[in-house]
């Protein structure tokens, strides 16, 4: 998976994720939650409640929260989400780069992806290998170029 864009099934995978007691519902508090770890901090869970008019979302609200209001708000296309703004894509690298050394490893990546429930993705070896693709110094780890890079590509 290349962790540039979030496609629907992602996003099932994430609400599904968040509705820890399985009651089909995922609380603002969860939302905010998840958007802060994507680096989509704009708003607090206050503004949030404003914007949603409940204190929680089913699966089809968390799609449509998702694809009206942060999608249209980074300029997303055809479910890629096309980012050139260089402060967001060092917000973004910086939920990657959890130990802060300005480098994305692979456990990094695993650890991040198994955070937003992307287990699958998250296997030792898929993560070694989407490194790998996107190292163009060959030093093993992601640095702030090569992420920009890759995610500028996406478009």
């Amino acid at each position: 998976m290349d962790c540039s864009f979030i496609t629907t099934n992602d996003l099932q995978r994430m609400f599904e994720k968040l509705d820890k007691n399985q009651d089909g519902l995922v609380t603002l508090d969860e939302l905010h939650w998840i958007l802060e770890r994507l680096g989509w901090t704009e708003h607090t869970p206050d503004e949030l409640e404003l914007i949603v008019g409940k204190q929680s979302l089913d699966l089809d609200e968390f799609l449509r929260f998702y694809y009206d209001v942060v999608s249209n708000s980074r300029g997303t296309k055809n479910d890629i989400n096309v980012v050139d703004d260089d402060e967001a894509i060092m917000r973004a690298f910086n939920v990657f780069d959890v130990n802060g050394d300005g480098y994305i490893s692979s456990e990094e990546l695993r650890a991040v992806l198994e955070r937003l429930g992307f287990e699958e993705e998250a296997k030792a070896w898929d993560c070694r290998r989407m490194i790998r693709v996107h190292d163009k110094n060959l030093d093993g780890v992601i640095d702030f170029d090569e992420f920009k890079n890759m995610v500028l590509h996406v478009q």
